[in-house]
């Protein structure tokens, strides 16, 4: 029974290890390889509770252990890795700092948030970007800037990035969960659908698709918002 409550712990572990060595990395100006660490902290963070509830093992102490690690992982290591990135760059001495802070902040906000509000392992929307998300964002912009862009650095747009991204995780805007491994609902099938297909636009076009899917998951939650606000708007026109 502790081996197999041990190995979710395990998922969490490798969470905390390739975020510190992403950390590492970035101080050593290897920002592309820093950059996929946080993506693959990401993937350990997706699966850690899913196998804890499948092996039915869940724990309070795995929930906690879990959001300590996701601080390090996708609040401190993009912070230090956008902070390196800006390092290049002509700006403001204190504009770098304040905008890494920023996310930051925004991000140990979004996971107190999680927290105090978590009601159980199914629920089926997030209320803000999830800071996961929101690192892989970051994360796959410094690949895209390195590897497609060729170290075309435009200090605004990185900036702007950053910020939009630290406000969306504090937003109210609603997120979809994971999508469950059904076919139950409309909802679940759509849901399966685009994920593979993002999935598999990735792996064919790593550097060039990875970024543009990325961004449009981090601004489809104002973009829903938007979208329902316009067609409510319409319906009650229309019944006026």
């Amino acid at each position: 029974m502790r081996t197999r409550s041990a190995l979710p712990s395990l998922f969490t572990v490798g969470n905390l290890f390739c975020g510190f060595l992403s950390i590492f990395y970035a101080t050593q100006g290897r920002l592309v390889p820093a950059a996929w660490l946080i993506v693959i902290a990401g993937f350990l963070d997706a699966f850690d509770g899913k196998i804890a509830r499948f092996i039915n093992v869940p724990s309070p102490f795995g929930m906690h252990f879990d959001s300590l690690v996701d601080i390090c992982s996708f609040g401190v290591a993009p912070a230090v890795l956008m902070f390196q990135y800006y390092q290049d760059l002509m700006l403001i001495r204190w504009l770098p700092f304040a905008a890494c802070f920023l996310f930051l902040l925004c991000g140990t906000l979004r996971l107190a948030r999680f927290n105090t509000r978590y009601k159980g392992p199914e629920k089926e929307d997030f209320s803000g970007l999830p800071i996961p998300s929101a690192a892989a964002t970051l994360a796959a912009y410094i690949i895209f800037t390195q590897s497609v862009w060729e170290s075309t650095r435009e200090p605004q747009i990185a900036i702007s990035l950053c910020a939009m991204i630290s406000f969306l995780m504090i937003s109210p805007f609603e997120y979809p969960a994971f999508p469950r491994f059904t076919f139950d609902t409309n909802k679940d099938r759509v849901r399966l659908a685009l994920s593979f297909a993002a999935l598999l636009l990735v792996v064919i076009y790593t550097e060039e698709a990875f970024f543009p899917i990325a961004l449009a998951f981090s601004v489809s939650g104002a973009a829903r918002w938007l979208f329902n606000l316009i067609t409510d708007r319409e319906v009650a026109d229309i019944r006026n």
